[in-house]
């Protein structure tokens, strides 16, 4: 794949909190009696089952959609919104963690793209976009990114498929604005755009499909604009701190395509799970 030299960790620091071990702080519902004996038949039943104790335990503590909801909603316009609670409930609604990041399908897939044309070297990358079908003699650098942008893309209709393309849009516009950005040369092909990419799509994707989730309705309520803009700013913030803190733990020389693969499935599953975890 020409995949070498993918990256070797990010210039800035972590927004995760000094004190994050990556142990939850949850403490387990208390069982009824009844379920006490259906748990201990249950032991009996399931023996050594890693992935069923897991989805049970997911199960036990599933917060519904509209706890989550009402969460995002009560912290409009405090003083200090406790966007910890807001992405933990979030996520337990998903299903926890390991659903959250399984479902987001168009997402992934997205991620994977963006890696697989911008790892390498500026030669390599330069093969991937043009192996898509990309042409760059006699093209400006801002029409070779517009067709970029339009590869990478989902072209569906699909709720899913609609929050990966906005997430890809404004990872683009994010792009144009930022000092990586170089509209006479396409010497930008460095492992610093790769970072960007991933990180910057990572996140958008994240908080898009939060906010459609949770936040829906929002606007229409009696919570103010400025409020809501607010709010969004800070659980952005604090995804991005997430993602950033995840991403020098997946990335790294290398890579093949089933590699590719593998690192977006961790690095999704590893996001909701710091995500679940973190609140306090």
């Amino acid at each position: 794949m020409g995949t070498s030299n993918l990256y070797k960790g990010p210039k800035g620091s972590s927004l995760l909190p000094a004190d994050y071990t990556g142990d939850s702080d949850e403490q387990p519902i208390e069982d009824t009696p009844v379920e006490q004996e259906q748990s201990e038949k249950g032991e009996k039943e399931k023996g050594d089952n890693p992935e069923q104790e897991e989805s049970q335990k997911e199960s036990a503590t599933r917060v519904s959609w509209t706890q989550a909801k009402r969460t995002f909603s009560n912290e409009i316009g405090n003083w200090s919104p406790n966007v910890r609670l807001i992405v933990k409930n979030y996520t337990k609604a998903s299903g926890g963690y390991k659903h959250a990041a399984r479902t987001s399908t168009s997402s992934k897939r997205v991620a994977r793209g963006i890696i697989t044309l911008f790892s390498g070297s500026p030669s390599d990358i330069r093969r991937h976009i043009e192996q898509s079908g990309i042409i760059f003699e006699g093209r400006s650098v801002q029409d070779i990114f517009n067709d970029i942008y339009i590869y990478l893309s989902t072209g569906s209709a699909s709720r899913e498929d609609a929050i990966a393309d906005r997430a890809l849009s404004q990872t683009f516009s994010e792009l144009f604005e930022s000092d990586l950005m170089n509209y006479q040369s396409l010497e930008m092909f460095t492992p610093e755009l790769l970072e960007f990419m991933v990180s910057h799509f990572v996140t958008n994707s994240i908080f898009y499909r939060l906010l459609n989730e949770v936040a829906f309705g929002e606007l229409t309520g009696d919570k103010s604009t400025v409020d809501i803009t607010t709010i969004e700013s800070d659980l952005k913030t604090f995804i991005d701190g997430v993602v950033s803190g995840r991403l020098t733990e997946h990335l790294h020389e290398g890579v093949t395509q089933h590699e590719i693969n593998r690192f977006v499935d961790d690095l999704y599953e590893d996001c909701y799970k710091v995500m679940e975890e973190l609140a306090k």
